[in-house]
């Protein structure tokens, strides 16, 4: 004879397959953003394949629950009113609810945050729903997690209750849930045998759900590590899990000796899976393995030119802009500028990217403010006025700024991109610092360590003389230069601008006295490029070379400072040659941003005068030159510590 414990365990088996077997996307979307792996490809295919296999699971663990609930009916039409009871109050929600909520974000102004009002109104309907779910029989979560996906995602309304509830929620309320779930897991009454079986099973069905998500994976060609890692996400149990468990305690589907059981099974499944895939996956993979190069310095002469430009605002499009007039777009060598509209995640749980084709109307006013759309109309009207010579192409980009350097770097990929341009982190009106934000900063010096092209760093310290006809603009640029590679890719951009009729070139570079015998032999790459631009660039008038000696960093900052009301955009190299270095010796305390480099750190701190626009260049790394600028942009850093003052 079997025990009252076994013969409850007997009959519960079934239900307990089906709890094991489920996927849900909601956790599997947590560990991605835990492991920073949501803008990854596998993170891509882990959302999308738990979002059907989570459809499916819902279906089936509600059919298990309904099933039970059927059973213990004390009358014969209670179930059938407590359905009816259900789908109405499902009707109710999305039909009454969720148009009163659009109704809400439509009386908001397009880039305001939300009347207060309106998120009482939204906490009172899901308290409302909550009481009257809990009146018809349903578990108390059914009417929040319905009232959670009939709410618009995305600003402003999901985006405000985010940061409205995110902080209360995830520090008090869900530490009382896990507290209340762990206060039913009872040790006493607990039996080896059943303990065993139910393991026993959960690692049947863990091991089904990794071996059923690999084989189809294999069969599409997915390398075999990724597709481990996939059936480690994807088999992962979380929170929902446990909100299921509960409800069957509730029903009585299981007793308090299987829910201990079964609570210990999801502990362990959702442990071995994170630290797994954590050793097993390399987001980086995909770009940090590209050898070939991809810089301006290298490129085709009269090649179309590939550009990426990142933006954060409509301030960022118009200096953009600028550099794009000064790149001297032509119809034998145009310009195609890939337009990356950052925006950081919130309100909602997976991360979208968007294209943004011109015969494409709006899907959703939600996603669109009217920053976005002055940016996209900037853009478009250049390119009008471009016609044949330059095209643009936009998208937006909406993800953690943890893990957005990942889909920046696969873009860089995909479309071939020569150069990468960013803005900085902190923005001027009249030398006066206005903005700073430290996730751009943390994003810039991802993207120099590991972008699988150049990267340049834009500053604009003032605004350039912007006339309503911008080809009537007349600008001058400035390059200083001394040695190294990242020097040689600022020169051969300013060389593509030299070529352009309403720009003037100067190359100012900084010799050290016992070397200047050495440059004028012109053997070293340095040498080659300069003596090419005099050849081709100095014998017209408006372009111009000169040397100046230096023997030290003051010698070098007296320099810098000189350029002060001289140029409209100066191109600086990021790093410089190993013999160089002794030129900075005893600057480095005193480098406000490590990221700009000696002499973009000189135009930009907060003692310097200078008005105008720096792009601070970082030619393509490859191999071991890579590798050693990872030691140099490490965001942990005291260096990285030392800019959040001003923060």
């Amino acid at each position: 004879m079997l025990s009252s414990s076994n013969q409850k365990l007997h009959s519960s088996i079934v239900s307990l397959a089906v709890l094991f077997s489920i996927s849900s996307f909601h956790v599997t979307a947590n560990h991605l953003a835990d492991l920073k792996l949501l803008n990854s490809e596998l993170g891509r295919i882990g959302v999308s394949s738990t979002i059907v296999s989570g459809v499916l699971s819902t279906i089936l663990i509600t059919g298990v629950f309904s099933s039970s609930q059927k059973r213990h009916a004390e009358r014969n039409n209670s179930y059938n009113m407590m359905l009816l009871s259900g789908i109405a109050l499902v009707i109710f929600i999305v039909y009454v609810l969720r148009p009163i909520m659009f109704w809400m974000i439509r009386q908001t102004p397009k880039g305001k945050p939300m009347k207060e009002s309106h998120i009482l109104y939204v906490l009172l309907m899901l308290l409302g729903n909550t009481l009257m779910g809990e009146v018809i029989g349903e578990h108390f979560v059914f009417a929040p997690i319905v009232m959670g996906l009939a709410v618009p995602d995305g600003p402003p309304l999901a985006t405000a209750l985010v940061e409205k509830l995110d902080a209360i929620v995830s520090s008090l309320f869900l530490p009382l849930y896990f507290l209340f779930c762990g206060s039913k897991f009872k040790i006493s009454l607990m039996d080896a045998h059943n303990f065993a079986l139910v393991q026993l099973l959960a690692f049947i069905c863990f091991i089904g759900k990794v071996i059923g998500t690999m084989l189809p994976s294999l069969f599409y060609k997915m390398p075999l590590v990724d597709a481990l890692c996939l059936g480690f996400l994807v088999s992962a149990h979380g929170i929902t899990e446990l909100i299921y468990l509960q409800t069957s305690l509730h029903l009585g589907i299981i007793d308090e000796e299987s829910y201990g059981n079964v609570v210990v099974a999801l502990l362990w499944s959702a442990g071995v899976s994170t630290p797994v895939v954590k050793f097993l996956y390399d987001p980086s993979k995909g770009y940090m393995a590209v050898s070939r190069r991809r810089n301006i310095e290298h490129a085709f002469p009269n090649a179309e030119l590939q550009l990426m430009a990142c933006v954060h605002c409509a301030e960022n499009s118009l200096s953009i802009i600028d550099i794009l007039e000064m790149s001297n777009p032509t119809h034998e060598s145009p310009i195609c500028l890939y337009v990356l509209h950052l925006v950081q995640l919130k309100g909602r749980t997976t991360p979208l990217f968007i294209d943004h084709q011109p015969v494409k109307k709006k899907n959703s006013e939600s996603l669109y403010s009217s920053q976005l759309e002055c940016m996209i109309n900037a853009f478009r009207s250049y390119e009008k006025q471009n016609s044949g010579k330059v095209v643009t192409k936009l998208f937006t980009s909406i993800s953690p700024y943890e893990t957005m350097h990942d889909e920046i770097c696969l873009q860089i990929v995909e479309k071939r991109i020569s150069m990468l341009i960013v803005p900085f982190h902190r923005q001027w009106i009249s030398t006066q610092i206005t903005e700073s934000t430290q996730p751009i900063r943390v994003l810039n010096r991802h993207l120099l360590r590991i972008a699988p092209c150049s990267v340049g760093i834009l500053i604009e310290r003032g605004t350039l003389n912007r006339n309503s006809a911008i080809a009537c603009c007349f600008y001058s640029v400035g390059v200083v230069f001394i040695e190294g590679p990242d020097d040689r890719e600022a020169l051969a951009y300013a060389m593509r601008m030299a070529n352009g009729p309403n720009v003037r070139v100067t190359v100012v570079r900084l010799v050290e006295p016992h070397k200047k015998s050495k440059i004028l032999i012109n053997r070293d790459y340095d040498g080659k490029l300069i003596h090419r631009f005099k050849f081709e660039y100095v014998h017209v008038k408006r372009h111009d070379y000169r040397e100046e000696i230096v023997r030290d960093g003051v010698d070098v900052i007296n320099v810098v400072r000189s350029l002060d009301g001289c140029f409209d955009l100066v191109l600086v190299g990021r790093s410089h040659a190993d013999e160089a270095t002794q030129l900075f010796s005893g600057l480095a305390e005193w480098n406000e941003y490590p990221e700009l480099g000696y002499l973009g750190d000189m135009l930009v701190s907060s003692h310097s005068s200078f008005v105008g626009s720096v792009l601070v260049v970082q030619q393509q790394r490859l191999g071991a030159a890579a590798r050693y600028h990872d030691e140099h942009l490490d965001t942990s850093s005291h260096s990285m510590k030392s800019g959040q003052s001003g923060v």
